[in-house]
């Protein structure tokens, strides 16, 4: 009778073993345009039959792929397109209208379209406790990332470029979150630089008329006991003091900035207004695949 339960068990516990949903049977169709980081197959550490399926703007699904336009309705006069067109976007809408075709970093104006949800899959990695009010996961220390996915720190400043010999750090910041932060260089040889990626060049002294040109911006800090004056420039315009500009819009779309490219800058023309935009740290612009992604070069 022991016998015929023991090989019972091991009966269920093979069958058990031959469902289990694993990564390496690519149950998140992980290709093309959707792949590693931006999309990600995990596989469920508190369920070994399961894996989760992610998507860049925190969607996830079970053991099925995640795609952020089965969410998306862009109306009936568009469709979803799935790349990161736009900052802090990882879709946009192809429009049409009666005169021309054309892109928005959102569904189409005028569409009023039903943008559907997906409810949240109530499962943590890593030890993290699902917060069913909340709908997020509660990490356990030394994780970090939607479903507590990630440890702390890991693939962080690898592709992170800090300018004037910044350097990067991975710092903790709310919600069990890590920020990518550029810890700039100050007071070498009365040089200092500030900025997000210590792009700013600092000028010793406190902000002048006319220190700042074309349009740009003054900012005072205190190193130490020194005053530095920094020039947030305008876009499209660049140098210590603003003083040189490279770039204006010749037309309407997304165009290079050759300066700003290794900081993951890029600009986006509406007609002939000019805004800058940036990729997530870590991250550039890729003209080829219009989208963020780190297989990209930028000039020197």
């Amino acid at each position: 009778m022991q016998r015929i339960l023991l090989l019972i068990c091991m009966i269920c516990t093979i069958v058990r073993i031959s469902l289990a949903v694993t990564c390496d049977t690519n149950p998140c169709q992980l290709a093309g345009d959707f792949l590693p980081p931006n999309y990600q197959c995990l596989q469920a550490t508190d369920n070994i039959n399961n894996v989760v399926c992610t998507c860049p703007d925190g969607y996830s699904q079970i053991n099925t792929r995640c795609r952020i336009c089965d969410t998306i309705n862009c109306g009936s006069n568009g469709v979803c397109i799935e790349r990161s067109f736009f900052e802090n976007f990882y879709y946009a809408c192809g429009c049409t209208n009666a005169t021309h075709n054309f892109l928005h970093p959102g569904p189409c104006p005028n569409a009023n379209p039903i943008t559907t949800t997906i409810s949240p899959i109530g499962i943590c990695l890593n030890g993290g406790v699902y917060n069913s009010i909340t709908g997020t996961c509660i990490c356990a220390s030394g994780f970090t990332g939607t479903l507590c996915e990630m440890t702390a720190g890991q693939t962080t400043c690898q592709n992170v470029v800090c300018a004037n010999g910044g350097v990067c750090n991975p710092i903790p910041s709310t919600e069990n979150g890590v920020e990518m932060q550029c810890l700039c260089l100050n007071g070498i040889k009365i040089l200092s630089f500030a900025g997000a990626s210590c792009e700013l060049i600092g000028t010793p002294g406190r902000c002048t008329s006319g220190l700042c040109q074309n349009g740009g911006i003054c900012e005072e800090r205190l190193i130490g006991s020194a005053v530095y004056a920094y020039c947030r420039c305008p876009p499209g315009i660049t140098g210590q003091c603003c003083q040189t500009p490279y770039f204006t819009c010749p037309m309407a779309g997304v165009y290079a900035d050759p300066i700003n490219c290794k900081f993951g800058g890029y600009f986006q023309c509406v007609g002939y207004a000019l805004t800058k935009q940036s990729c997530p740290k870590g991250l550039r612009y890729n003209f080829m695949t219009m989208r963020c992604d780190v297989a990209v070069s930028c000039p020197p």
